[in-house]
């Protein structure tokens, strides 16, 4: 079976703290042990936005359009090999557009220092490689119709509207399964508070389910 993580924090007064992973890698946490709620409702009622939320627990690399060529590049990152991989994709040179490496090929972080040494700087990005990354900023078409909402990730249909409305850059997170999985990303998708408001008013209808919450109490409670 799968396994899943969680922990408990408990004070020497005040409330007891759960927080549990899912079968569907969604962290939730717990207050005295009733109803789950999605980990960043409490990051929200804490007053962390959605913004810092995701600067805070991702890393992110900067993707180019080269409008002329039809393609994405992005730097080449040393130490982002620093764990060998073998290569999902061919490693090409944009500034030669020559192929490196071949697709399948180990790449380890002393070998990705020979090619830096080499003057690989750019590499070309297909986009299978993008599909799929997440985002951290709304990204909006030319009359301002939101293409993807922060924290989602990148689809074929939107990654077509986003060329189509000649956005050159993107800024997508560092996800690997191993070392920082999408658990933020997957969360804050399916959380349906989006501020310090909506969440102290969610978590205060698990604390006092039936009594309607007000601002101030809520705060207060919290």
């Amino acid at each position: 079976g799968k396994l899943l993580f969680n922990c408990r924090i408990i004070p020497g007064r005040g409330s007891w703290l759960d927080f549990e992973f899912d079968p569907k890698d969604i962290l939730y946490f717990r207050i005295d042990r009733k109803k789950k709620i999605p980990i960043t409702t409490l990051l929200y009622a804490l007053g962390v936005n959605r913004e810092k939320i995701l600067d805070q627990f991702y890393t992110y690399d900067t993707y180019y359009f080269d409008s002329d060529k039809s393609h994405w590049s992005t730097a080449f990152n040393t130490e982002k090999y620093k764990r060998p991989i073998k290569l999902a994709f061919d490693l090409i040179n944009k500034r030669t557009d020559k192929k490196v490496l071949k697709k399948g090929e180990k790449l380890n972080f002393i070998l990705a220092q020979k090619l830096k040494e080499k003057n690989l700087d750019k590499i070309i990005v297909s986009e299978n490689e993008i599909i799929g990354k997440y985002t951290n900023e709304d990204l909006k078409d030319g009359e301002g119709k939101l293409i993807i909402k922060s924290g989602f990730n990148v689809t074929q249909e939107a990654l077509e509207k986003i060329v189509s409305s000649k956005i050159l850059k993107l800024k997508l997170a560092n996800v690997d399964t191993i070392l920082k999985g999408p658990y933020i990303f997957e969360t804050i998708k399916i959380d349906k508070n989006f501020d310090k408001q909506s969440a102290l008013a969610d978590v205060y209808k698990v604390l006092r389910p039936g009594e309607p919450p007000t601002a101030e109490v809520a705060e207060e409670i919290f």
